[in-house]
């Protein structure tokens, strides 16, 4: 523990002190070299700027000017705060800008917010890209060789290289400073985060001298021992030192380096998870229910976890992202599938970032180096429904849109609101229709607009005809209120095809859909699905018109039953060891939804569901299904007769295809 205490004191001020100096430095990112330059004051980059984004943007080749640029702003030349002549110019900037839009779309990269390019000059600026000069190793050629000198910093006697160079890539000129410096992160070295981590310090304070100048540190060995550190930091709320971010240095230099473990969430070399019920409370109204620990930062329980999360609370009330509570839960509570993690999204997290980032640091907290956004990939973003060109679908949170068939929306919205929230405001005329429920479709026709169905980050638009179903339906009851339809909600605005339509049946499920859609929509319990016989019962129970599928709002039938009868098993059968109902559960649940059995009919159907322990989740939705099904094909034959009692008139026929299913 005194460890860590010296460590807390020793590393906090670490970044506070590397942004201080304003002293020219070597240029280290590799991606800017070759521009005229060599030396900057921000080799880590500029206040505001991500250099592992800027050299996916300048890796783009989108204009031979990128890089000029995008370098010149991200990483400046010394000297270019005072001296208009070394930076780009203002038409050169607008027209990168134009010449890389679509190439940055297409990998979902983002002009930097911070480059205003009208803020650049008109003239006495550099128009294009100067001669090249060739690199050498990192430094300036223009600089004096160093003089080779013993290594006197203790921490680094013991190294493969025996002499150093200074000034170093943080630009102390004096071993005795880089000593003073470097002892801050003895703590972490006793720890043993990383057997690399006193080669990977030494190659930065203490580089090795090569024909009279320093080695820059290599991007590999810094990757490497960052993936194995940060994590040990992060516990005791500390951040990867700003000065010494890996996208600052090259591999030109690395050498039988190991390559960097893979990172946690990627989930390749760990063995299945046990899939459990998500506890923490912020994140228990997602589309799935199941989670999985440790998680990507490490925690090995949902309260650790939970305990860390609830720290953004404020933040998801405020309401700066949609994207930010599906984010944050993709990383503290990740989706558990069959024991796999899906790991977060890239899109997802750079979206939460964008809406928030500026919010919170306005109150002087930055966004959290754990969830950089860089450190995850885009490979699971279709799940989170974020599309190729760009959109990104986002949970619904207007109540009355709230338990349709679908839960996720897109904005703007088809009338053009930006957000939810003024969505919400402006659909208050419907409120009342809707809850008059004057026709079947008025309730998803008006959400499908304000909130309309988003699938893979595109937007999916009602037909004309559902329109005028919805319309028909409820021309009585506005007329009443004295008021007409809506201009903007005119049916011939709606299109005839590419559409949903109650019509078009676009939403047919047969039973093996059933089950992929509760799939989809997080009705398994602990990863485990219904079964295809128990999905073919709830098929028979919704199929109202007998087509042998499910219509949409067949399908909003089903989802909310089967919701129900979740809830019911969860809250009170599932914490059960092991995870089932018991005989006399069931017989009293049984006799609670009005399903008066005889003991031998009762032992009949124990015996044909009951597994060990009792009767689980898929059993317990098949029985209450099956028994269901029997109800009301039995009082659709009720016969009207003078007695206190219920009686149906079957024949045979009718008898049999009532009880075979």
């Amino acid at each position: 523990m005194k460890n860590f205490i010296f460590l807390v004191f020793g590393l906090l001020p670490f970044p506070q002190q590397a942004q201080s100096r304003t002293d020219c430095r070597p240029m280290t990112a590799n991606f800017c070299q070759g521009l005229g330059y060599t030396t900057t004051p921000n080799p880590t980059g500029a206040i505001g700027y991500n250099l592992h984004q800027i050299s996916q943007m300048v890796e783009t080749g989108c204009s031979p000017h990128v890089a000029t640029v995008l370098c010149r702003v991200a990483v400046p030349e010394c000297g270019s705060d005072d001296d208009s002549r070394l930076k780009p110019c203002r038409a050169l900037c607008q027209k990168v800008k134009t010449d890389c839009d679509s190439a940055f779309k297409a990998k979902r990269l983002y002009w930097p917010t911070r480059l205003r390019c009208e803020s650049l000059p008109e003239s006495n600026c550099i128009q294009g890209q100067v001669a090249p000069v060739q690199p050498q190793i990192n430094h300036s050629p223009s600089l004096p060789v160093s003089t080779c000198q013993p290594i006197t910093v203790p921490l680094c006697k013991n190294l493969a290289y025996t002499e150093t160079a200074m000034p170093n890539v943080l630009g102390h000129t004096l071993q005795a400073d880089a000593n003073l410096q470097i002892q801050t992160f003895a703590p972490l070295i006793q720890v043993g985060c990383s057997p690399h981590l006193t080669q990977f310090l030494c190659s930065v304070y203490t580089p090795e001298c090569v024909e009279g100048r320093p080695q820059p540190p290599c991007r590999t060995l810094c990757e490497t021992v960052k993936s194995s550190c940060e994590p040990v930091l992060n516990r005791h709320e500390l951040l990867w030192p700003e000065a010494l971010k890996c996208e600052a240095f090259t591999t030109a230099s690395c050498k039988d380096i190991p390559a960097p473990p893979v990172p946690q969430f990627s989930f390749v070399t760990k063995p299945p998870a046990t899939c459990e019920l998500i506890t923490v409370p912020l994140c228990q109204d997602l589309p799935y229910i199941d989670t999985a620990m440790p998680n990507i930062l490490g925690h090995n329980s949902q309260e650790d976890a939970g305990l860390e999360v609830h720290q953004f609370t404020p933040l998801i009330k405020v309401g700066c992202s949609s994207h930010l509570k599906p984010f944050l839960c993709s990383v503290y509570t990740p989706e558990c599938t069959s024991g796999k993690l899906r790991p977060p999204c890239r899109t997802l997290c750079e979206q939460a970032r964008a809406g928030c980032e500026t919010l919170m640091n306005k109150f002087g907290f930055p966004w959290p180096n754990a969830l950089s956004c860089d450190k995850f990939s885009t490979e699971s973003c279709e799940h989170y429904g974020v599309s190729s060109s760009g959109g990104i679908c986002e949970p619904i949170t207007i109540p009355v849109c709230q338990g349709l068939p679908y839960n996720q929306t897109i904005m703007p919205n088809l009338l053009g609101h930006a957000n939810q929230r003024e969505a919400v405001v402006k659909m208050s005329f419907f409120n009342s229709i809707v809850q008059a429920v004057c026709s079947v479709d008025i309730r998803l026709f008006v959400c499908m607009v304000y909130a309309p169905r988003c699938v893979a980050g595109e937007v999916q638009r009602p037909c004309k005809s559902f329109c005028q179903r919805a319309k028909t339906g409820c021309e009585e009851l506005t007329n009443r209120f004295g008021v007409s339809w809506p201009n903007e909600l005119l049916c011939d605005s709606f299109p005839d095809e590419n559409c949903i339509s109650e019509e078009s049946r676009l939403e047919m499920l047969s039973a093996e859909g059933v089950r992929a859609k509760l799939d989809a929509g997080g009705f398994s319990v602990r990863g485990k699905s219904l079964s295809l016989k128990t999905a073919r019962l709830l098929l028979t129970l919704m199929d109202a018109d007998g087509s042998g599928d499910l219509d949409v709002v067949e399908v909003f039938k089903l989802e909310h039953y089967v919701a129900v009868v979740r809830r019911e098993y969860v809250e009170s059968y599932e914490r059960r060891n092991p995870p089932a109902v018991t005989q006399n559960q069931m017989k009293k649940i049984l006799s609670a939804r009005g399903f008066d059995l005889d003991d031998k009919t009762f032992r009949t159907l124990w015996q044909d569901y009951q597994s060990t322990g009792g009767i689980d989740y898929d059993e317990f939705v098949a029985v209450l299904t099956k028994l269901q099904i029997l109800r009301d094909r039995f009082q659709a034959h009720l016969m009207s007769v003078p007695c206190d009692c219920e009686v149906a008139s079957f024949s045979f026929k009718q008898f049999m295809k009532s009880t075979i299913i």
